[in-house]
């Protein structure tokens, strides 16, 4: 008996073993290495914010779509829309938030059953500093390691892709 393969059985063929997302189909490699890298990167921005700003990347996300929003504020469900999160992740979230002085919440004027979402003084500040964490990590994470060309034939290709797959392209 041949023991090169103990766990063969004689005469069957076995096809090559491959992984879920074949590499070698253009598409399943683009996506792998779009969630690969951002994966990466984010775990890279979370923790520059936790070592020189005292938030995560998703307080980050929060305080950046606020500040977006300008004055009026955004409302609690386009918040929790933009940055993914259930509405009860994000009250849990906007609590802590709360707490620690950087949001504040603010009876929508249009609708007395909704609130708007505010950042303080000390939310702004917050939101300056991490900016230019973020900004610098952008630069030495990602902008650095693409030519221009590169960097706009990505953009052009996932703006696409995001738009084509909106709920809602009026929002996209």
């Amino acid at each position: 008996m041949n023991n090169t393969n103990a766990n063969s059985t004689e005469g069957a063929s076995q096809a090559p073993h491959r992984a879920h997302g074949d590499v070698t189909d253009a598409g399943r490699r683009a996506w792998r290495a779009v969630m690969q890298a951002t994966g990466t990167v984010k775990a890279a921005f979370d923790d520059d914010f936790r070592s020189q700003t005292d938030i995560d990347i998703q307080v980050y996300d929060v305080l950046l779509h606020v500040f977006e929003s300008g004055e009026a504020g955004i409302k609690m469900s386009e918040l929790a829309r933009e940055i993914a999160l259930s509405k009860a992740g994000l009250t849990s979230l906007v609590d802590r938030l709360e707490k620690r002085s950087l949001v504040q919440r603010a009876q929508d004027p249009a609708d007395r059953r909704a609130f708007r979402i505010k950042l303080t003084e000390e939310g702004e500040k917050t939101f300056r500093t991490a900016a230019r964490v973020h900004v610098d990590g952008i630069r030495e994470r990602v902008t650095q390691h693409l030519t221009e060309e590169e960097a706009r034939i990505i953009a052009e290709a996932f703006e696409r892709v995001r738009l084509a797959n909106a709920k809602d392209p009026r929002r996209a």
